[in-house]
């Protein structure tokens, strides 16, 4: 007997994004969280363009937009002048959302939880795990709330979504936490300035012997952080003490700082589980991983995490998996990757920037001040921001995504699926390419191709989508895709239109095509359609 299916432990933003993946899934759950109530402070604050895509299925993100503002790139000073800027305007062509959102992480959770009350859900708190133990066929939990009651729930599966010192990870006898803290202290401040030459449109960093971030942020507040501070370890900081930081290294005319809402020390480390799941356990966001704040990247790893953690529990759990161990199992095999990679990533430009040895920083400071404009390139933009976007994000190493063999096109198995206009045949209203592909199942793009001597006839299209649908144990829609504006006479109904070939373009197809979409909006097999029996192969393995 089970109390539900799926338990997630921890209800920060991992944890409701997983509870909003199984409630779309109609998955039974429970989402748990020790805090009475959210915390109102910031916090995280860069919800990224991937973020912001895949949140869109749940919600109006616009509801999101209207608390933050957008963030347009980074400036750069070094001793007190401005050395460059990295724009990162005009980078994105195939999604709705070109930039980072800058909002804090207390008005994302009221983001979420409303989306989750949509779906008739909700977290409860305050509820503690205390102990979690695993058998072949389940997963027994013992729960405490505020006034001392216990209860004992048994699910199928328990999700640590729980933070640093994870509950769930620490059950598990076969995953250890590696990494360590940086050795530095930081400082940080949310506060108003005024009187400021530093961009507001854009987030900043100020190098000398130390180094201070600025980050816009909603209603007029500005985050200030700061390492290699004058302030002793053991005192507590003060506005004063950022306004000294600020004197230090910020440009001519930097302003004045008042009126502080939130100011603390901390310390950071960087950590990563040695495996996200172990049997019935999975862990997601900094239960798995937790790293420098650089880029923005820890919360929406986290969701990320979440987003695709669910459609695969959900497949295991109404059985519509081909192998459901290799499904689950593919959770690891591509988000610890990730997480791994950011590891690094993030460690390695951290190192950099906040080292406080003065020969290290005085290294840094000419090459910043003598290098660093040269490099800011077109490729190298766009190479930032494939990373701090998240679009850069592949699984075309894990072992549920492929390609045709030979099959060469700009987008590969394992790709995040580019967005693109449409219209329909019939009506000739606009829709997008992730918005027909808003689906809980596999989605099947078919293609008739641009070159209009090899273009599919709508029978040949029809005729590759019951060949799938045959071949998928998971449910899967799919769509005709014509180019062009000189429709067959027989199009079939629901047919959408690329009148100006450029969805065709961006996935390779001149000739006629076909991409499986998973419900993660990642791409799970793509190809010509001559070679449709590889995709066929593909399903049955």
């Amino acid at each position: 007997m089970y109390d539900c299916d799926v338990l997630i432990v921890g209800a920060g933003p991992s944890g409701v994004t997983l509870a909003l993946e199984l409630a779309r899934q109609k998955i039974s759950f429970r989402v748990i969280d020790k805090a009475p109530e959210r915390s109102d402070k910031s916090r995280a604050l860069f919800v990224q363009p991937r973020t912001l895509e895949l949140l869109n299925r749940h919600g109006n993100i616009q509801a999101l937009a209207s608390h933050s503002n957008t963030v347009h790139g980074a400036t750069f000073f070094v001793n007190n002048k401005e050395v460059t800027k990295i724009s990162l305007d005009g980078l994105a062509t195939n999604t709705e959302f070109p930039l980072p959102l800058g909002v804090s992480q207390a008005d994302t959770e009221h983001f979420l939880d409303r989306c989750l009350a949509a779906y008739g859900a909700s977290v409860e708190r305050p509820v503690t795990a205390k102990s979690i133990s695993q058998d072949d066929d389940g997963v027994t939990t013992s729960l405490e709330r505020q006034d001392g009651s216990q209860e004992t729930v048994r699910s199928k599966y328990v999700v640590g979504c729980d933070g640093a010192h994870s509950v769930v990870r620490h059950a598990s006898a076969n995953i250890t936490f590696e990494g360590a803290a940086y050795t530095q202290d930081f400082l940080l401040c949310d506060a108003h300035i005024s009187g400021t030459s530093i961009p507001l449109d854009a987030f900043s960093i100020m190098f000398g012997y130390g180094v201070m971030m600025a980050i816009p942020m909603q209603d007029g507040l500005v985050r200030f952080v700061t390492a290699g501070h004058p302030l002793e370890s053991d005192t507590e900081p003060t506005l004063e003490h950022f306004q000294k930081s600020l004197d230090l290294f910020g440009p001519p005319g930097h302003g004045t700082l008042s009126n502080p809402v939130w100011i603390t020390r901390f310390r950071l480390h960087h950590r990563s589980a040695t495996a996200f799941r172990d049997g019935r356990f999975f862990l997601a966001g900094d239960a798995a991983h937790i790293h420098s704040p650089a880029g923005g990247q820890g919360m929406n790893t986290g969701i990320q995490d979440a987003i695709n953690l669910g459609w695969k529990l959900a497949a295991v759990l109404q059985a519509r998996a081909a192998d459901p161990e290799a499904l689950l199992n593919s959770y690891n095999a591509e988000r610890h990757r990730v997480g791994t990679r950011l590891l690094k990533t993030t460690d390695q430009a951290f190192g950099v920037a906040a080292t406080s040895h003065w020969l290290f920083a005085r290294l840094r400071n000419f090459v910043m001040s003598w290098v660093m404009p040269w490099l800011v390139t077109e490729a190298r933009r766009k190479m930032v921001f494939s990373f701090l976007s998240e679009f850069g994000i592949t699984y075309r190493r894990s072992p549920i995504v492929g390609a045709a063999k030979g099959f060469r096109g700009p987008i590969g198995g394992g790709d995040r699926l580019p967005d693109g206009k449409l219209r329909e045949a019939a009506s000739e209203a606009q829709v997008s390419v992730q918005g027909i592909c808003n689906k809980s199942h596999h989605c099947l793009l078919l293609f008739s191709g641009t070159n209009a001597a090899e273009a599919a006839s709508p029978t040949r299209l029809l005729a590759a989508r019951e060949q799938v649908a045959a071949s998928m144990k998971d449910n899967v829609t799919g769509y005709l895709i014509f180019a062009g504006t000189g429709l067959p006479t027989d199009v079939p109904e629901g047919s959408l239109v690329d009148a100006e070939c450029k969805v065709h373009e961006q996935y390779g197809f001149t000739g006629p095509g076909y991409v499986l979409v998973r419900p993660d909006q990642y791409i799970a097999h793509i190809g010509p359609l001559s070679k449709l029996d590889e995709l066929v192969v593909f399903l049955k393995g």
